[in-house]
């Protein structure tokens, strides 16, 4: 994401989405009751005259929309903000009449806040920051199966599963040439992802001896891509196996500053606490408002929807106490293992620095 201007006095952030990853930003930055202003297409109906049904115009203008609706559409590649017009570029469009903004990746929008928040600026330097860095892909292999992910900023999005039959002896087929098959396609794709998400490395794990023959033949066949391979154990395949990857803190340590890394390995924390029964973790929101009343919160886990749902000034203003008592406040997104496993617990956790009971 780019900055293009800002205007503290008005409360305006001008910026240009880039990725869908700056989508998923834009979500949860913008609120119900901020104007969001952008180029836009609208229906206008001209009439030619009386004997004749108007006709429909598409018409370009720039317009500034109070928004009411915000909904992220992950498949579709787009922000989608409506509400009624408060600001048209053109005199033939009325106010007050509602419209939808479509964000997609290359939109410049302008966002104007009341008030930017504390975890508003935090998302959008994110955001910034994030776009400077390539992201992470694991792909998790075995006999004839690979299983590929894209760790992006929102969470773990699942990309290819490839199936070879690779046979044997009582098939009456050449094992050997049907591994090397399965080899080339999942190198190939992995060269097709790399390249159209900017993937610095790839994480190539499993539970048996399939990813050291696939690194041998991709350091023979596809030398520049074995130069981005990191080769990792797991215990299991499948979905199970690249979260696996991200537990054990692999991502992190190919790639330090991982946004999900950290919200997934955080949740497990708060569980293994819970576990324990140690007294240092606090969730719920009737727990952790305790413990931050405390001053005892180390790091308060807040799940990404709480801010847009009926909690969000509640929950804002326990932020805030924790971020003045100089802990630290981590929003995690709902579109990964660790988001689930924390909905489960209210959608808030806090690690503590002290017993409070």
């Amino acid at each position: 994401m780019q900055i293009l201007e800002e205007k503290p006095k008005e409360g305006k952030v001008k910026v240009k989405a880039e990725t869908l990853d700056d989508l998923w930003h834009l979500y949860h930055i913008i609120d119900p009751g901020d104007i969001v202003y952008a180029k836009t297409l609208r229906k206008q109906a001209q009439r030619a005259d009386s004997l004749r049904a108007e006709k429909v115009e598409v018409i370009p203008v720039f317009l500034g929309v109070r928004a009411e609706k915000i909904n992220f559409h992950k498949f579709a590649n787009q922000v989608r903000v409506t509400g009624p017009i408060v600001y048209a570029s053109r005199e033939d469009v009325p106010l007050g009449k509602y419209h939808t903004i479509a964000i997609e990746q290359g939109t410049v929008v302008t966002i104007q806040k009341p008030r930017w928040k504390e975890h508003h600026i935090e998302r959008l330097k994110e955001a910034v920051a994030a776009s400077k860095r390539a992201r992470v892909m694991i792909v998790v292999i075995d006999d004839g199966e690979a299983d590929m992910a894209l760790v992006r900023e929102y969470g773990v999005e699942i990309l290819n599963s490839i199936r070879h039959n690779l046979g044997g002896k009582r098939y009456n087929t050449d094992r050997e040439s049907e591994e090397m098959k399965f080899f080339h396609d999942v190198a190939k794709t992995m060269e097709e992802v790399m390249k159209r998400e900017n993937v610095e490395k790839a994480i190539v794990a499993g539970p048996g001896f399939v990813k050291e023959d696939f690194y041998k033949f991709l350091k023979e066949k596809y030398p520049e891509l074995a130069k981005k391979v990191v080769i990792e154990d797991t215990s299991v395949t499948g979905r199970t196996g690249i979260y696996e990857v991200i537990k054990r803190g692999v991502v992190d340590r190919v790639y330090q500053e991982n946004r999900v890394a950290k919200e997934v390995q955080l949740v497990e924390k708060v569980l293994e606490n819970i576990a324990k029964n140690n007294g240092l973790v606090a969730y719920g929101l009737k727990e952790v408002e305790e413990a931050v009343n405390y001053g005892a919160v180390e790091t308060l886990l807040v799940l990404d929807e709480l801010l847009k749902g009926e909690l969000r000034e509640k929950v804002e203003e326990l932020m805030d106490a924790v971020r003045y008592s100089r802990g630290e406040v981590v929003i995690v997104s709902s579109e990964h293992e660790g988001g689930e496993k924390l909905k489960a617990l209210g959608g808030l956790a806090a690690l503590l620095r002290f017993r409070v009971k």
